[in-house]
């Protein structure tokens, strides 16, 4: 089955049970929302890092309606439809299922931001282990289809910082803007490149045809994954506080240099020099890989990703044992130019580069040698980069 067909598929299954739980589907906007993975910049989000971020083609697809009266209901396609309170009261449940749209919504009725209820269904294809790739595509698609059908004047920007307020509180500081902003701006067959520093986006060309993107999940779950994560961001914390007291004006990790670090080893705890040392390499990494994609230096481009994965290894200490086999198999197969984990996620898994004509070859290798290792299977997704958040035109 093709992944557009997929999509599609999908989205019927969304007008179907919205019509089934409110009976007709008169007056419903459909709006779609790409998964999200970090191709570079991982964990440098928070020291004004560089981000290089690219979606791909698994979805939430979203249908919504406003409504005359004040009541508010959410719904997948799996279960009953959950009525989540009146914002006249603004007494909204919270549903674990549907925690970050509900507090989402919250924040739209504390702040007069709506004041008519709306009736959602919400279904998705993105797997576990797009992590914060895909519970930032299901807020900026339900921000998106909130500010479509209740006609608000209010920017992207804000609404895509009321995304990443109401993500700390779910999932702490490793929330991500990258993503955020590659959902809400992306362009087919484009990265979106992000500074966090001064704020500004541009796309940039990705792959010519003759190269595939292919991600291998494990299905395996990391105990303590967002836990793990966090901790990395009280360490460079602690770094940026320990630089300060012999270099005035340090802010972030953005404002270290190799020299300045490699002077001040031996004043810094091995595992705080090895959190900065990441974050400082992964930064240079991005500022080179736009110039190699500018360039078309696709090999080039694929070296860094590969360092960068060896970097949140062991650097960041943030992979696992599966992730690294699959990562040093992949990088010796035929036709494969990049390979890394994916990053802030629960599950185990990583992403990778290949030429199209060698992609069915990797595809039965990783999985063979994968199942020789550790006895069970690997699921994967061969993918494409697409365009960001859009509304669906449908045929009521």
């Amino acid at each position: 089955m093709n992944n557009k067909f997929e999509n599609d598929e999908l989205i019927q299954k969304v007008i179907s049970k919205f019509e089934t739980l409110h009976g007709n589907t008169e007056h419903i906007s459909i709006f779609t929302s790409p998964a999200s993975i970090m191709i570079l910049g991982d964990h440098t989000h928070y020291n004004e890092g560089i981000l290089i971020p690219g979606r791909v083609d698994r979805y939430w697809v979203l249908a919504i309606r406003k409504r005359k009266d004040k009541t508010i209901s959410f719904a997948n396609c799996h279960s009953g439809k959950f009525i989540s309170g009146c914002i006249n009261n603004q007494n909204i449940d919270d549903q674990r299922e549907f925690k970050l749209l509900v507090d989402l919504t919250k924040n739209l009725c504390n702040k007069e931001i709506i004041k008519n209820g709306f009736d959602c269904v919400i279904e998705s294809n993105i797997p576990e282990c797009f992590g914060l790739g895909k519970i930032s595509s299901l807020q900026v698609a339900f921000f998106y289809g909130i500010k479509k059908i209740f006609g608000l004047q209010i920017s992207d920007e804000d609404l895509l910082k009321m995304v990443y307020e109401n993500e700390i509180n779910f999932v702490g500081k490793i929330s991500n803007r990258g993503h955020h902003y590659n959902i809400q701006y992306g362009k087919a067959n484009k990265l979106l490149s992000y500074d966090l520093r001064n704020k500004n986006y541009e796309h940039v060309n990705f792959f010519p045809k003759k190269y595939e993107l292919v991600v291998c999940d494990t299905e395996n779950e990391i105990k303590n994954s967002n836990s793990r994560c966090n901790e990395r961001v009280e360490e460079c914390e602690v770094g940026v506080k320990s630089l300060r007291l012999y270099i005035w004006g340090i802010k972030s990790l953005r404002d270290v240099n190799s020299d300045f670090l490699l002077r001040h080893f031996h004043m810094l705890p091995r595992k705080i020099f090895n959190r900065i040392l990441y974050n400082m390499n992964e930064r240079k990494r991005c500022q080179d890989a736009l110039e190699y994609i500018k360039k078309s230096s696709w090999e080039d481009f694929g070296t860094l990703i590969k360092a960068s994965h060896w970097g949140l290894s062991q650097d960041y200490e943030v992979s696992d044992e599966k992730v690294d086999f699959l990562v040093d198999t992949a990088s010796n197969l035929n036709g494969v130019i990049a390979s890394k984990m994916i990053s802030c996620s629960a599950i185990s898994s990583t992403f990778n580069i290949i030429e199209s004509q060698y992609v069915d070859e990797f595809c039965k290798i990783i999985s063979e040698q994968y199942r020789s290792k550790f006895q069970s299977e690997l699921k994967i997704y061969k993918l494409k980069i697409v365009d960001g958040v859009k509304k669906v035109s449908i045929k009521n």
